[in-house]
C-alpha cells in the first residue's frame, strides 16, 4: 500500500495560479492533481493522448472544442486529445481537478 499526499509532491506545472503534480504514473495512464486558484485559466491546447477531467473540489469551467461545460464538483468530462481543451476557475475559491491522461 502507498499513501500519496499530492501537496507534498514536486510540481510538474506551476504557472499563472495553476499547479499540477503527478500523483500516479503507469504505462497506460497518469493521474495529475491540479489546483486552480481563483480566476486562473489554462488556455485550450491539444495533446497526443485522451484525457478525463474530474472536478474533485469546487466547480470548474471546461472548454472542449467550441463548447463550454460548467462541471460541478463530482463531474467527469472525457476529452479526446485532438480537440482543443482548457479549464478555468471562475470562483473565488481554490478548486481541484484530477486529470487522467490515457495513453494508447
Amino acid at each position: 500500500m502507498k499513501l500519496i499526499d499530492p501537496l507534498k509532491l514536486e510540481p510538474i506545472y506551476d504557472q499563472d495560479g495553476i499547479v499540477g503534480r503527478k500523483m500516479t504514473v503507469h504505462p497506460n495512464f497518469e493521474i495529475i492533481h491540479m489546483t486552480l486558484e481563483p480566476k486562473s485559466y489554462l488556455k485550450p491546447h491539444k495533446t497526443p493522448f485522451d484525457s478525463e477531467f474530474f472536478a474533485h473540489k469546487g466547480s470548474a469551467v471546461f472548454t472542449v472544442g467550441d463548447k463550454e461545460i460548467n462541471a460541478k464538483e463530482g463531474t467527469i468530462i472525457a476529452c479526446p486529445g485532438d480537440i482543443p481543451h482548457g479549464m478555468r476557475n471562475d470562483t473565488d475559491e481554490q478548486i481541484i481537478v484530477l486529470v487522467i491522461k490515457k495513453f494508447k
